[in-house]
C-alpha cells in the first residue's frame, strides 16, 4: 500500500428525520447525497483524479432507526424510541416468537434486535460499501444496533451469532470491502443500557492500515478518558488503548441527545458542568496532548432527530501539533443543522 503525503478528512453531520428510514432506497439516497457533497470538495489533479486519499466519518446511531424500515407510519407519533420499538415488536409478533423459540433471547427487546439485524445489516453494508467504492473513499459508517455476524464482516449476508446486540460500526476501504467492525465498549448510562445492549471488548478494537496511517475507531463515549458516573468500574479509555497500539488517526462517530448548553444529566464527577463542558474536559480534545501516536481525530455528530431523539453537538476535526498541543482544525458552527467539515492535512513525519 502506497504511503500518502496528505489526507482529506471529513466529518459529516447529517440532519436526520424519520423519513430517512422509510425504505432502503430512502436511506441510501440520503447518504449518497452527502457523499456527493464530499466528492464535490475533493482536491483533484489536472486529469480530474483525487490528489489525496479521503477519510469520511458518519455519526454514531445513523443506522439505529433502520429498525423502522417499512414501519415509519406505525411508529410516527410515538413518545419514545422504546415505545416505537414495542410497536414494531407487535407488528412482528409471529417472526419474533419464532426468533424466541430458536434462540431464547432473555427478553423481547433482545429478540427484536436479533430479528431485525439481517435487514439492518444489509442496508448499512450495501449503502456504505457502495459509497466507499463509487466515491473512492475510506468510510467509517457510523453505527447501528447489531449482533455479531456468523457469516463474517465482509458480506451483506447476515446470520446472528447469539443474542447479544452491540452498538456496531463498520469501516469500508475504497474497494468497497468492509475492513473492520467496531463494537462499542462503554455503554452510556440511561441511554444505551435501557436498550439492553451488550458492551464490546476493548481487545477486539482493531487498527486498519491505510495510506495515511493506522486508523482506529472509537464510538462516542469510548473516546472519553473517564466515566460519567462512579458506578462504571469496567470503563475503558479506548482512545488511550488504541494510541498504545500505534493509531495515527482516530474516527469518533458520535450522537449527543443531551442539550449542549444545559447541565449534563449524567455527571456525578463534575458538579454543574454543561454537556459541552463535560465533553471538552473528558473527550478527545483533553487527551490529545498526552497521546503518543494519534495525530488527528475526526468527530462526526448527528443533527436533527426523530421521536424523542433530538441530536445536537458540534462536529470537530482535531490535530496534535508538533509541540503536543491539541488544535481545532474545523468545527461546526451550527450543531443542530446539517454540515460537512473538511480539512486537508499532512501525514507521516
Amino acid at each position: 500500500m502506497d504511503t500518502a503525503s496528505h489526507v482529506e478528512l471529513y466529518a459529516l453531520q447529517p440532519q436526520v428525520s424519520l423519513e430517512d428510514y422509510a425504505s432502503p432506497a430512502a436511506f441510501s439516497a440520503r447518504h449518497r447525497a452527502l457523499a456527493a457533497r464530499v466528492d464535490a470538495l475533493r482536491e483533484r489533479d489536472a486529469a480530474g483524479r483525487p490528489r489525496h486519499p479521503a477519510l469520511v466519518v458518519w455519526p454514531e446511531w445513523v443506522g439505529t432507526a433502520l429498525a423502522f424500515l417499512g414501519q415509519v407510519s406505525r411508529v410516527r407519533g410515538q413518545p419514545t424510541l422504546r415505545s416505537a420499538m414495542k410497536r414494531v415488536a407487535w407488528a412482528e409478533a409471529f417472526p419474533l416468537w419464532r426468533t424466541w423459540r430458536e434462540l431464547r433471547p432473555p427478553g423481547w427487546l433482545e429478540g427484536l434486535h436479533v430479528l431485525l439485524a439481517p435487514r439492518t445489516h444489509r442496508v448499512m453494508w450495501e449503502t456504505f460499501s457502495a459509497i466507499a467504492r463509487d466515491f473512492d473513499l475510506w468510510v467509517v459508517a457510523g453505527s447501528a444496533l447489531l449482533p455479531a455476524n456468523r457469516r463474517g464482516q465482509d458480506t451483506p449476508d447476515f446470520e446472528p451469532y447469539g443474542t447479544r446486540t452491540y452498538n456496531t460500526g463498520y469501516t469500508f476501504a475504497p474497494s468497497g470491502h468492509c475492513v473492520a467492525v467496531t463494537r462499542k465498549v462503554n455503554l452510556v448510562p440511561t441511554r444505551e443500557d435501557v436498550l439492553h445492549l451488550s458492551p464490546g471488548r476493548p481487545e477486539d478494537l482493531a487498527l486498519v492500515p491505510t495510506p495515511f496511517g493506522r486508523l482506529g475507531t472509537v464510538l462516542c463515549y469510548d473516546a472519553f478518558r473517564a466515566p460519567h458516573t462512579s458506578e462504571e468500574p469496567w470503563f475503558v479509555p479506548c482512545a488511550q488503548y488504541l494510541d498504545s497500539l500505534g493509531a495515527d488517526v482516530l474516527a469518533q462517530p458520535s450522537s449527543n441527545v443531551w442539550p449542549w448548553e444545559a447541565t449534563a444529566p449524567v455527571d456525578t464527577r463534575g458538579g454543574a458542568r454543561s454537556r459541552g463542558e463535560q465533553w471538552h474536559a473528558e473527550g478527545l480534545a483533553s487527551q490529545l496532548p498526552a497521546l503518543r501516536h494519534v495525530r488527528y481525530a475526526v468527530n462526526a455528530q448527528l443533527a436533527g432527530g426523530y421521536l424523542d431523539q433530538r441530536f445536537g453537538a458540534p462536529s470537530l476535526i482535531l490535530g496534535r501539533t508538533s509541540s503536543g498541543e491539541a488544535r481545532v482544525l474545523a468545527r461546526s458552527e451550527h450543531p443542530r443543522e446539517e454540515d460537512v467539515l473538511h480539512v486537508t492535512v499532512p501525514v507521516g513525519d
